[in-house]
């Protein structure tokens, strides 16, 4: 007699219990919201219809240099979605990317088009990351690297970049934060995972 096994399919980065937004393998999207997966021929057929406009081989930027503290608020934008916003003391990065491409090798993929808002060397000391995502224009390990290396910064980010990260830099303080309400500490500020 044989045994037969089903393999289950697995998620790479996060095993956790089974939720109204997570199956045991996928995060959904919440109850009303669209999925977002499409076949190769949804894409094929979008990428055709889309106008061909040409894209700028650069954009001129003039970087600033940020206060190392600022008592109010202040957000600056660094490029696409990253934000320095100081609020109380605290310098907090949204979606650091510093690198050169949004790509796994920095030989290939998207090339940066503007330098960015606010040169690496200038930040100020940097408290925290919020991470919103795990697509290379997001979730930038080069970038994270530097900045554990230069300013050891608490990074909270949904469920599973945390393996991500975790694995490439293992000395990372990183919060994992679910959808429904997790919150994560930063002094006196609260992160709060909620859908989008």
């Amino acid at each position: 007699m044989t045994d037969t096994f089903m393999l289950r399919p697995r998620n790479p980065y996060y095993d956790g219990p089974v939720t109204d937004h997570f199956d045991g393998v996928r995060f959904l999207n919440p109850a009303g919201e669209p999925e977002t997966d499409r076949s190769l021929r949804d894409v094929l057929r979008w990428r055709r219809s889309i106008p061909d406009n040409p894209w700028p081989s650069s954009v001129p930027v003039a970087a600033v240099r940020p206060d190392r503290t600022v008592d109010g608020v202040r957000i600056t934008m660094v490029g696409h979605a990253t934000l320095l916003i100081q609020i109380g003391g605290l310098n907090i990065l949204t979606d650091p990317v510093w690198s050169e491409r949004a790509s796994p090798v920095q030989m290939a993929g998207p090339r940066r088009v503007t330098a960015p808002g606010v040169m690496f060397d200038d930040l100020p000391p940097i408290d925290a990351v919020l991470l919103s995502h795990n697509h290379y224009d997001h979730l930038d390990l080069p970038t994270l690297r530097l900045l554990q290396k230069h300013h050891s910064p608490v990074i909270v980010t949904p469920l599973g970049n945390d393996r991500i990260i975790r694995r490439r830099i293992p000395d990372a303080s990183v919060i994992a934060c679910g959808f429904r309400g997790d919150r994560a500490r930063c002094s006196d500020l609260m992160a709060r995972g909620i859908p989008r």
